[in-house]
């Protein structure tokens, strides 16, 4: 059995006895991690065209909104290290401040110590970025809606997880990243079960 990737999810073909159940194993290529990939490649861009238009509801673009979010959080910063929190190129991030700032929503700064440097800060109310950010969190949380909480922990500790191995294996956040991805609430991760 072979499962390929196509926009409408996992294309799952069986084997000559039709035989298609899902087998665990470790390696690749077995028909479980094949379809694991599969679903998890065409969630990844579902999701991310998702969560782009509940941004646009909560009044501002994905990409804008995290930049916002990231200065908020972290204070005035040096536009390669946006680049590399929202995982772009320094083009895109330009041409993002280049928006924010037209919008007057942000503003380029000279380094107080370090002429060569240009930092990026906040013209807009930071109650505003929270309000937005808040409008957008809360939007993406009705996609959880209807899993109960067991299957909300669940999900939360295994993305974590999986989010933690592409980290070990190169994929790290830069401080300013952290301000874009979820912060795991106390409760749970008291609980251990992250």
């Amino acid at each position: 059995m072979s499962t390929a990737f196509s926009d409408m999810g996992p294309q799952v073909k069986t084997s000559s006895d039709g035989d298609a159940a899902e087998r665990d194993g470790e390696a690749s290529g077995t028909p479980l991690t094949d379809s694991l990939a599969a679903i998890t490649a065409s969630f990844a861009g579902s999701f991310d065209r998702w969560a782009n238009r509940k941004a646009v509801e909560a009044g501002i673009g994905a990409q804008r909104l995290r930049l916002l979010n990231a200065v908020h959080c972290h204070g005035p910063q040096k536009m390669a290290d946006l680049a590399e929190a929202l995982s772009v190129t320094p083009r895109n991030v330009t041409a993002l401040v280049d928006g924010l700032e037209a919008d007057g929503l942000i503003r380029r700064v000279p380094h107080s110590t370090d002429r060569r440097i240009t930092l990026v800060e906040l013209t807009c109310s930071s109650d505003n970025v929270e309000s937005q950010f808040r409008a957008f969190q809360d939007s993406i949380g009705s996609l959880f809606s209807g899993l109960d909480e067991d299957d909300r922990r669940t999900l939360l500790r295994l993305l974590t997880t999986l989010r933690n191995r592409m980290h070990t294996e190169g994929d790290k956040p830069t401080d300013a990243a952290s301000a874009a991805e979820p912060t795991v609430p106390a409760e749970v991760a008291a609980t251990g079960n992250v």
